[in-house]
């Protein structure tokens, strides 16, 4: 393949993934109206990275973390 074949291909699937990607919400909103699935949220520690770890040495490990809210789908 050469260039532009490749880097056409890219453009091709980029638009089919938006374009599938616009249909798989769409049905998501119709699973979850018909209950058919539920939207599952939970919460993600999340701390600093190890090079700030060992720099900085802290005793309380929550004191730095931060907490992140995700979304998840999930079918019933």
């Amino acid at each position: 393949m050469n260039k532009l074949e490749t880097l056409g291909k890219i453009s091709t699937l980029e638009s089919k993934i938006k374009e599938l990607t616009k249909e798989r919400d769409a049905l998501r909103v119709d699973a979850v109206s018909n209950g058919w699935a539920v939207w599952t949220v939970s919460i993600r520690q999340g701390a600093p990275s190890l090079k700030w770890w060992k720099e900085n040495r802290p005793t309380v490990w929550q004191k730095y973390a931060t907490s992140v809210t995700v979304k998840k789908f999930a079918a019933t």
